[in-house]
Parts: C-alpha cells; structure tokens; sequence
C-alpha cells in the first residue's frame, strides 16, 4: 500500500469515526429528549421551590380566550419552565458555569469571596425617604414626653466590602445615611451602626447567605445602643446556642448559589432566664418563647425569631420598672428584640408593612415610655408605609 492509499485509508476511517460520533450523539440527543419530556409528563408538578424560595407557577387552565390573547401561550411556558424535570440542577450547573468564565452577580446578588453573597444596594427613592424622616421628626416632636430613637442599621456590602467581587459598583451607603441623618431633625436621636459594627467587620455578624445580620452582629449593634436607650447595666456575657447549621437565605434562593451553609444562634444573659408572655395580634397566639421551633423545620430558618414578622407582638416581662418600649422595624429587628427582654417591662412591636391601626392610641394604651425606631438601609430608601402609620390619628 502507497503512500495515497494510507492517507486515503486514514481519511475514511477518521469520516466513519465523526459519522459514528454523530450518531451516538444524535441517538443519545433523542433518548434524552424523549426520557425529559416523558419525566414532565409522568413526575407530579411541584407547589413550592425550597431551592428558590418561591410558590412555583401551576399547570394553566387551557380556555378559548387565552388561546385568542395569547396568555395561555405564555402562561405555558412559565409552567413548563418552573416543572421542568430536575430544574434545581440545572439551575446551579448554569451557575456554576458563569461563576467559571468570570460572573460575579446574579439576579441582583454579588457573589462574594469567601462564600460570601451580598445584596446589591438599592437605589435611593429619596422623595419617599424624605417623607419617612420629616414623619420620624414630627412624631418625635408630638410625642415629646417619649424618649425616641431611631436606629440605622448598615448592610453588609457596606461593612464587610472585603468580601465584594473586585470593581463591583456599590454606592456609597455611608454617604445615603449621611443624608438621611441630616433629615432627622433635632427631635429625634439618631444612630449610625456603621462605626460599630466596622470595628467587627471580620466577624460572623452577616449571614453568609442571607440578608440579615446575625445574632451576633444584632449583639453588637445592642451594645453600641445601650447608652442611648438609657441601659446603664447590660449583660456582660451571654450564652450562645446553635440551633441551625444548615440554613440557606433569601440571596441564596434569589442567586441560585447554594454552595455556603450559615448557622443561626441565639443568645441567653448569663445568670438566669427572664420570664416573659409574647401574644401575637394576627394570630390570638400566646407564648412563653420568642422563638418558634417549627421555623428550623422550614429553609427560612430566620424566622426562628418571633416565627417571622407580624402586624404586632406584645411581650409581656416580670420587669418592674414601668418601663414600656415600642419598636418599629423591619425583619432586622426580629434577632435583635430578645436582647432588649431583661430591660423593660413590656415590648410592642409594629412592622408598618402590615399596622394599619392608630398609633397614638397604641401608645396611650400600653403606656408607652421610649419608642424605637429600627431599620436596616437598604429596605428603608425604599420603604413606603412609615410615613403614614405614624401620621397623627386626626390626619
């Protein structure tokens, strides 16, 4: 055999290898495609995503109208989008293969060094913002008998920048809470925790996969505040219980990174358990614990504290001392209240996302002493119901 023959040879068996490949490859193409929409058809749609967090959108009912709008159409493919077979696992392989050619935020999320997700500052709606501030002064300045403060509580892309992916564009939340402070006013007491969690920036005090802060960036913002609550003698040392090691947040659900597990504790004074009754007015329910076991059954393990927000709470302690706060907050608050349980003989909280009732009578009935005021950043320059639930009652 000459020298053509072997390349001519080599050339054809080189052709039945691609064509054979191509083969396998098309037959395993069909297979797949075939055994996929046979494991849609056959596996039970799915209500809820534990992976996302999310009610999961359900078969549409096929009708005349929405064939001629078009909507079925559309609500068919958010189905089949949400249903389709092993969707989790696509999800974090399409992940993974971005955080590999070099991506580093996802749906609104930075994916941090470290392990470390962060939420993507929001934008400032400062009209709505100056609203809420010029509300907070004039509510202090109509209920001058109460000692209130009003707590800002930083996030964590602003205090822990050294997990941030590299250039990411963050503002400046220094600067917005700069700005915010200036709209306080002079009845009102202001309190910036950046500087003291800064000082704990290396610390567990973020959920790694979470929004929130810890227990334990909750007990730092605490201590910075007892001075200005009027607590001269706060716990020195507490005990600290592990009650989740597998929790995975809210930026994990809304990333689809779920590579990092977080722990959630609680903290109990040393030197004896405080005596308290929690009644929750939504529910009816009374209880003799702030926090709900059941939540640790859930993947939002954060809200183990107070079984999550509600439209108000009232704790009820064995303190004698006609001290009788108010908190209005956000979520942030929920892991922070229990440290504020040895100080006060009862606690009412409001989260105005969900009160619609008087405010003033709120106060005058549960004869009110210090009111606080207890947001994290990034939810309050864009919230829009504070203003009007502290409004006076005759506006």
């Amino acid at each position: 055999m000459d020298l053509k023959e072997q390349r001519n040879k080599k050339r054809r068996m080189q052709r039945r290898r691609r064509d054979h490949f191509r083969r396998v490859m098309t037959a395993f193409f069909i297979v797949s495609l075939v055994l996929v929409t046979v494991l849609n058809l056959v596996i039970p749609d799915r209500k809820f995503s534990d992976q996302e967090n999310r009610m999961l959108t359900q078969k549409p009912h096929l009708t005349w109208a929405g064939i001629q709008s078009g909507s079925f159409m559309k609500e068919f493919e958010n189905y089949y989008a949400d249903q389709f077979f092993a969707r989790d696992a696509w999800i974090s392989i399409k992940l993974g293969l971005e955080r590999a050619s070099g991506k580093r935020e996802s749906n609104g999320v930075f994916l941090g060094k470290k392990g470390h997700l962060l939420e993507k500052p929001n934008e400032p709606d400062w009209d709505g913002v100056q609203k809420n501030m010029q509300a907070v002064s004039e509510f202090a300045a109509n209920h001058s008998g109460l000692s209130t403060t009003f707590c800002m509580v930083p996030n964590a892309f602003s205090v822990q920048s050294q997990y941030l992916p590299k250039d990411a564009p963050v503002r400046s939340q220094a600067e917005d809470l700069a700005k915010i402070q200036s709209m306080a006013g002079d009845s009102v007491r202001f309190v910036d925790l950046t500087g003291a969690l800064k000082q704990h920036a290396s610390e567990y005090i973020y959920y790694k996969t979470d929004h929130h802060w810890t227990s334990l960036g909750a007990r730092y913002g605490f201590e910075a505040l007892t001075g200005t609550l009027g607590i001269d003698q706060p716990a020195a040392d507490y005990d600290v219980y592990t009650v989740a090691a597998d929790f995975q947040g809210t930026l994990a659900s809304k990333s689809g990174y779920h590579g990092t597990d977080d722990t959630v504790t609680v903290y109990q004074p040393k030197g004896g358990e405080q005596e308290y009754i929690v009644e929750y007015a939504d529910t009816g329910v009374k209880t003799t614990s702030v926090y709900s076991s059941e939540a640790l059954k859930q993947k939002d393990k954060y809200q183990v504290f107070f079984g999550g927000n509600h439209t108000r709470i009232t704790i009820s302690t064995t303190v004698a001392n006609d001290k009788n706060l108010l908190v209005i907050k956000d979520s942030f608050a929920n892991c922070f209240v229990p440290f504020l349980l040895p100080y006060y003989q009862t606690i009412t909280i409001v989260d105005p996302r969900y009160y619609y009732d008087s405010i003033d009578t709120l106060i005058e009935n549960n004869s009110i002493t210090d009111v606080l005021f207890l947001y994290n950043a990034n939810t309050f320059v864009q919230d829009n119901s504070l203003a009007d639930v502290i409004a006076p009652s005759d506006k």
